[in-house]
C-alpha cells in the first residue's frame, strides 16, 4: 500500500502571525530595548535571511532607524541596491532622526559604489557623477579627519582629483602641522593646474619644514615659478635659494636670464656676484664681469678685475678673458698690469 505523506503548507499570513508572536514574546522575555541592542551589536549572529524577517517584523511594531540601517547595509552587501535606496529614502523622511546626516550620506555613498560595480558601461558615467557629488558634499559638511581621509582615498580610487584635493586641503587646514597633507594637496593642485593653491601649500612647507626638506620645497617653488612664467615669485624664491647657499649653477643662470629678459642688469649682476661671493667659482666671476660690460658699467668691471682678477690669472682661459676685457675697456694701465703678471706666471709659454 502506498503511504501518503501529508505536508502542511503555511500561508504568508500564518508565517507573519508566527513571527509576530515570536517578536512579542521576545519583547516580554528581554528587558526593554535589550533585544534591539543585541541585534544592533551583532550578538545573536543571526542568519541574514532570517534576521531580515525578524527585523522587518520588529519594524512593524516600531520604526527604529538603527534597525532600518541594518537592513540597508544588508541590502548593499547582497547587491539589492533598489531596496537599499528605498529604505534610505524612508530614513531621510523621518522627523527628529537620531542619526547624523553624514551617516546617511555614507550609506548613500556605499549604495552608489555598489551600483557602480553592478552597472553596465553605459550607465557608469552617470553613477560616477553622483558619487563625486556625494563625496564633495561629504567633504564640505564633515569635520572628522578619519572620515575625510576615507573620502580622499575614495576620490583617488575613482579618479576624482578635484575632490581628492578638497579632502587633502581640508586635512591640511585641520592639522596645521601636517607636512604630509600639505604635500599631498600641493601635488594634487599641480595636477589640477591650480597654481595659487599649489603655492599656498608650498609656502607652508617652506616655512615649517626643517633643513634639507625646506630646501627641497624652496627648489620646487622656484622651478614652478619659472615653469609658469611667474617671474615675481621666481625672484622671491630664487633669492632665498641664493641666501641658503644651496643653489645650483642652473638656478643662478635661470635667475640671471629672467633678469636679462627684461633688461634688469642690476638684478642679473647681483645674482652672479652673490653666487661668486658664496662659492668663489671663476664661472660666476666671469659671468658678473660680462653682465657689468653689457650694462656699460666700465668702472665696475675695472673694480672687479683689480680686486679679484689677479687671483684668476693662474687659469689660462681666465687670463686670456681678463686681458681681452681690459683691452675692451681701453684701459692701457690695467692691460699692462695684467700682461706683466701673466708673463710672470707663464713666462715664454704659449
Amino acid at each position: 500500500m502506498k503511504q501518503l505523506a501529508k505536508i502542511k503548507v503555511f500561508s504568508n499570513t500564518e508565517i507573519f502571525v508566527f513571527v509576530l508572536l515570536f517578536v512579542v514574546l521576545a519583547a516580554f522575555l528581554f528587558p526593554r530595548g535589550e533585544l534591539t541592542e543585541a541585534i544592533l551589536n551583532g550578538k545573536e549572529n543571526i542568519n541574514l535571511g532570517l534576521s531580515r524577517v525578524y527585523i522587518e517584523s520588529l519594524l512593524k511594531i516600531k520604526k527604529d532607524p538603527k534597525l532600518i540601517m541594518i537592513l540597508i547595509k544588508n541590502d548593499i552587501k547582497s547587491g539589492n541596491t533598489k531596496e537599499a535606496e528605498k529604505l534610505l529614502q524612508e530614513l531621510e523622511k523621518m522627523k527628529n532622526l537620531p542619526i547624523p546626516k553624514e551617516k546617511l550620506l555614507e550609506l548613500k555613498l556605499a549604495i552608489l559604489e555598489e551600483k557602480y560595480t553592478l552597472a553596465s558601461s553605459d550607465s557608469k558615467s552617470t553613477i560616477k557623477k553622483q558619487l563625486n557629488d556625494t563625496l564633495r558634499y561629504l567633504v564640505a559638511t564633515n569635520f572628522h579627519p578619519k572620515t575625510i581621509q576615507k573620502i580622499y582615498n575614495e576620490a583617488l580610487k575613482f579618479g576624482f582629483i578635484d575632490t581628492a584635493y578638497l579632502a587633502a586641503d581640508k586635512l591640511a587646514s585641520v592639522d596645521k602641522g601636517s607636512i604630509i597633507w600639505h604635500e599631498k594637496a600641493f601635488n594634487l593642485a599641480i595636477t589640477l593646474k591650480n597654481y595659487d593653491e599649489a603655492f599656498k601649500h608650498l609656502n607652508f612647507l617652506i616655512t615649517h619644514s626643517p633643513g634639507k626638506q625646506k630646501i627641497k620645497f624652496l627648489q620646487k617653488a622656484f622651478n614652478l615659478s619659472v615653469a609658469i612664467g611667474d617671474y615675481d615669485r621666481g625672484y622671491l624664491y630664487g633669492e632665498q635659494l641664493l641666501k641658503s647657499k644651496t643653489f645650483s649653477r642652473k638656478d643662478v643662470n635661470t635667475l640671471i636670464n629672467m633678469a636679462l629678459a627684461v633688461k634688469d642688469y642690476n638684478s642679473a649682476f647681483k645674482y652672479a656676484y652673490e653666487a661668486f661671493k658664496t662659492t668663489g667659482e671663476k664661472y660666476y666671476f666671469r659671468k658678473a664681469i660680462q653682465i657689468a660690460l653689457w650694462a656699460g658699467e666700465k668702472k665696475l668691471v675695472k673694480h672687479l678685475i683689480t680686486k679679484y682678477g689677479l687671483h684668476y690669472l693662474n687659469y689660462p682661459d681666465m687670463a686670456l678673458f681678463l686681458l681681452k676685457t681690459s683691452m675692451a675697456l681701453n684701459d692701457r694701465n690695467l692691460s699692462q698690469q695684467l700682461a706683466d703678471e701673466a708673463i710672470k706666471i707663464y713666462g715664454g709659454k704659449r
